[in-house]
């Protein structure tokens, strides 16, 4: 190369942006990357997670490693995330707290924009179930109780601001009526006590529909656009004349300062996971239907889903956080 073409090389190499001479000179990942989960191991998100985990260190060629940060109602391991260095080694996957948070919650440890939106794994409607003892055989029933005086009808919940206390809040918003809540530590005390018919029902997904097939539950309806493959018998709300849509939803976040660029790769490799037939039954099994988009498409969801709770609360509805 004469002198002349080497200027011209040069020349040409000055007009590229910074960020990707950086990223020509560090390709992603470099070293292993951490996804945390701010939920205890065991959880359908600590699933979730693990599963595209595997994967994900097959295409990037580093040991992609779940490090489960529970407590604080979510608050410890988004926290560990909105803190860490931004450059796409450390990832969050979490679910519906991380925007009910800001809402029912006085202070927050991080700032409203210390994280983005990297892409959305998927989401499940809610089922209503009911016990198998119940004289409630269908939606107009459970209606009916519900309109026959406020406080009538009485659902559990795995706890305080959890997503099945707020589908019953949206309920009965849809109803314009009052539903007593009974608030249980953990999902599986409630459903027992909904099996015995010590209170009504319970908003659950579809990993449930086990206990309606086994005679114990009853499912009456889902709060989703269309039916649940895994609940194909199991009609929408919408179906039988009641505007309900809630489910639990899951996605992944990272440090906001991470390149747009980087964050874009991230998304593209995540969406190549979920792509994997492996991956896709795995999750399959958990009831969660996938949808993953664009990082903006993402935002636009999690934007919606605030909205949908800052009315249910300036409607004066009281959520406690416990």
């Amino acid at each position: 190369m004469n002198k002349r073409d080497l200027l011209r090389t040069l020349g040409g190499a000055a007009l590229l942006p910074a960020s990707a001479l950086l990223h020509a000179q560090t390709p992603f990942p470099s070293r292993p990357v951490t996804l945390v989960v701010p939920y205890a191991a065991g959880g359908p998100t600590d699933v979730h997670a693990r599963v595209i985990a595997n994967r994900l260190s097959v295409i990037w060629g580093q040991p992609v490693l779940v490090e489960n940060r529970g407590g604080g109602g979510t608050l410890i391991g988004t926290q560990y995330v909105a803190k860490a260095p931004a450059d796409g080694h450390t990832l969050l996957l979490t679910a519906y707290a991380y925007t009910s948070n800001p809402i029912l919650r006085s202070s927050m440890p991080y700032a409203a924009d210390a994280l983005k939106p990297l892409v959305q794994i998927g989401a499940n409607g809610l089922i209503l179930f009911v016990s198998a003892r119940s004289s409630m055989k269908s939606l107009a029933d459970v209606v009916a109780l519900a309109r026959s005086g406020p406080d009538r009808l009485r659902l559990a919940s795995s706890g305080n601001a959890s997503s099945p206390h707020i589908a019953l809040e949206l309920f009965a918003r849809a109803l314009n009526t009052r539903i007593t809540h009974v608030a249980y530590r953990g999902a599986a005390p409630a459903k027992n006590d909904v099996i015995a018919g010590v209170v009504d029902g319970i908003f659950d997904g579809t990993s449930s529909m086990p206990l309606a097939r086994a005679g114990q539950l009853r499912a009456i309806a889902i709060a989703a656009p269309q039916r649940h493959p895994a609940a194909p018998d199991v009609p929408t709300f919408r179906e039988q004349g009641v505007d309900l849509l809630y489910a639990t939803w899951y996605g992944m976040l990272l440090p906001s300062g991470v390149p747009d660029a980087l964050t874009l790769k991230i998304n593209t490799d995540i969406r190549r996971a979920l792509d994997d037939p492996g991956v896709r039954a795995a999750i399959a099994e958990t009831g969660l239907q996938l949808s993953p988009g664009t990082p903006q498409q993402f935002a636009s969801f999690l934007d919606g889903e605030s909205r949908k709770l800052r009315a249910l609360v300036d409607s004066g509805v009281r959520i406690d956080v416990e």
